[in-house]
């Protein structure tokens, strides 16, 4: 295994990687597995609301060419130019992940960025690394140093917002990203599946069906209690869902040895 920072400082490669996949301790994250992965830079950190607002302001609601045909068709249909949150003062601060925003979306922010939205295996992966951790900090209880989750001292959920991106450095991940656990859930280009029987050779796995069916959504959020910030957590949504409790990272593959 080997990590390489590129020259965007926003995102980390992970090269020559096999890591431990899912756990026992739910039956949607079985069979546990040993999977390999090519070369893939990742966001070190969610979508912020100052990323996207570039993406607004370069015309991207109303250019088709970053659109999937379906994701098109939706915004135009519910006359969407913006995320659902944007002008509220919880969710909307410019270091803040991006929320309230639909699987269509975050896929077109990335096809505007030249990137794309990662397979769970590549979330995961660089999330957890290769010691089979319970959470991208390690085995260590979950608490608030370390993420913005519904900790049991929680007050009213309606009362919470989102953090900074940067704000949790005791909650990294091995590979260096961060705020992967909590704040907002972050979408994955894979369909839903009840479990990893699909996957047969354990390479780049990735599960496609329909594009209008169920989307993985992976890391928990500032509504979710620890069990869902755990690595191998794995959740599902429309891909219309515009939630607060919905954002994204991007990837891009690489070759191996750039």
């Amino acid at each position: 295994m080997g990590t390489i920072r590129n020259n965007d400082t926003n995102m980390i490669s992970i090269t020559d990687v096999e890591f431990c996949r899912g756990s026992s301790e739910s039956p949607n994250e079985m069979p546990v597995s040993r999977v390999i992965l090519s070369a893939f830079l990742i966001d070190r950190y969610p979508v912020t609301n100052k990323a996207f607002k570039a993406f607004i302001k370069a015309g991207g609601y109303s250019n088709q060419r970053f659109w999937i045909p379906q994701g098109w068709e939706y915004i135009k249909a519910n006359k969407i130019n913006m995320p659902l949150y944007w002008d509220d003062p919880k969710w909307n601060a410019p270091d803040h992940p991006v929320t309230g925003v639909s699987w269509w979306e975050a896929s077109a922010f990335a096809c505007f960025k030249g990137k794309s939205l990662p397979s769970e295996a590549q979330w995961e992966c660089a999330a957890r690394g290769v010691d089979e951790r319970r959470y991208p900090w390690g085995n260590a209880p979950a608490d608030a140093t370390r993420a913005n989750f519904a900790v049991e001292c929680e007050p009213d959920a309606l009362l919470r917002a989102s953090t900074p991106v940067d704000r949790y450095a005791d909650g990294v991940s091995p590979y260096g990203c961060l705020d992967m656990a909590g704040n907002v859930g972050e979408w994955c280009i894979d369909n839903a599946s009840a479990d990893y029987s699909w996957d047969l050779t354990r390479q780049d796995p990735l599960y496609l069906t329909e594009v209008e069916e169920e989307h993985i959504l992976r890391g928990g959020s500032g509504l979710h209690s620890d069990d869902y910030l755990r690595c191998s957590s794995r959740d599902y949504y429309p891909p219309g869902v515009r939630d607060n409790i919905v954002g994204f990272r991007c990837v891009i593959a690489i070759s191996d040895g750039n």
